[in-house]
């Protein structure tokens, strides 16, 4: 019995000490990861023959101090520093992968510190790692670089929960033969930005995008004397005021771009809704989603040959269809055309969609899907 117990315990420190020895061995092979990294950057070899000579004799040197004989460290080393090359080897293979993958070219409004900028950035963190990303200064020239096949995608606002729809996006969507490819939602805190010492008293001008200036009607209505100054974007109001001489001005922007553009905030959340929110939409020339994500919402254009809103609306009701967005409007007042943009919390392939579909059509109602997309999650 007594043997046993002494076996046991033998035996238990055996184990700790596997156990740190596999510990050691993990942490080895995260530093391999490293130097294999670091190889293929300086564009070094992985396999270093005269590096491995040399560690094995300074092993040799440390191992008389452990009286551990040499081919049982050769043996082992030799397992260990292969296991070194393999992975090595494996890294080097997914960065030429990588490198192969072609980047894709997506366009924004505005420069760095835009709305449209930060909302892009944040998508292609998360789920684009190769990208190249343009930057417009109006719809107009976005929309024209898809045309042109300068850029694949263009992220879009389309809509705040404040201001509304944003009319000339819509209006292009409806005119171009984009797809809408996908949907995400930022949170917009606006505030309002000076440069140092300029005092609230001494603020004559405001400068911002009309629609951030809306969005932020009612803080403005307070101060009467101001003049409203329209930029392209927030970010290019911020960088103007950045420029000015004078210590009469202000942007209204987000308050992350103070830093960007060395500015002060001396209001912050003067947004009308507290839970300020623009929707935009991700637009391709291609129908196919950027990644392999459930599709769970629906976009379609509308036109029919006399005002037929109310029918449409009864089908979607009878048909149980969750609707998000309807907007309606005349396009020839004339002849009662009327033209409609839907948007559906429903997947194109569903059977009561297909069924809505046919039963539009019987009623000589033009369909155009804009899109089957899903609505990704940027937070």
């Amino acid at each position: 019995m007594q043997t046993k117990k002494i076996l046991l315990k033998l035996r238990h420190q055996i184990n700790e000490i596997d156990e740190l020895i596999l510990q050691l061995l993990s942490k080895r092979r995260k530093v391999a990861i490293k130097i294999g990294k670091k190889k293929i950057i300086n564009n070094l070899p992985i396999k270093d023959k005269i590096r491995e000579k040399e560690l094995l004799k300074e092993l040799y040197q440390i191992g008389k101090m452990y009286q551990l004989p040499k081919e049982y460290i050769k043996q082992i080393f030799y397992i260990i520093v292969t296991d070194s090359v393999i992975i090595q080897n494996i890294v080097k293979k997914k960065s030429i992968q990588h490198q192969n993958i072609p980047k894709k070219i997506f366009c924004c409004l505005g420069p760095c510190g835009s709305y449209s900028y930060i909302i892009s950035m944040k998508f292609l963190k998360k789920y684009q790692k190769n990208y190249i990303l343009h930057q417009y200064h109006n719809f107009r020239d976005m929309f024209s670089s898809l045309e042109k096949k300068k850029s694949e995608y263009a992220i879009v606002p389309i809509e705040n929960s404040s201001s509304g729809f944003i009319h000339e996006v819509y209006n292009l969507l409806c005119q171009k033969k984009f797809n809408i490819v996908g949907e995400c939602y930022l949170p917009i805190q606006h505030c309002l930005l000076v440069k140092k010492n300029t005092q609230i008293e001494n603020i004559k001008n405001v400068y911002s995008h009309h629609q951030a200036l809306q969005q932020c009607s009612k803080f403005i209505k307070k101060f009467n004397k101001w003049n409203l100054r329209y930029t392209k974007s927030t970010a290019e109001a911020m960088q103007m005021i950045s420029n000015h001489h004078t210590n009469d001005t202000a942007a209204i922007g987000d308050q992350c771009n103070a830093k960007i553009y060395q500015l002060n905030i001396i209001f912050k959340k003067i947004s009308n809704c507290t839970n300020n929110t623009t929707r935009f939409l991700i637009l391709s020339t291609k129908k196919t989603t950027l990644l392999n994500l459930s599709c769970n919402k629906t976009t379609l254009l509308l036109k029919t040959q006399e005002i037929l809103l109310f029918q449409i609306i009864m089908i979607l009701y009878i048909q149980k269809i969750s609707v998000v967005q309807l907007q309606s409007e005349l396009y020839n007042k004339k002849n009662f055309k009327e033209k409609i943009y839907l948007e559906i919390n429903e997947n194109i392939e569903q059977k009561n969609v297909q069924k809505i579909l046919t039963l539009l059509q019987k009623k000589n109602i033009s369909v155009k899907i804009l899109g089957c997309y899903p609505v990704y999650n940027i937070s």
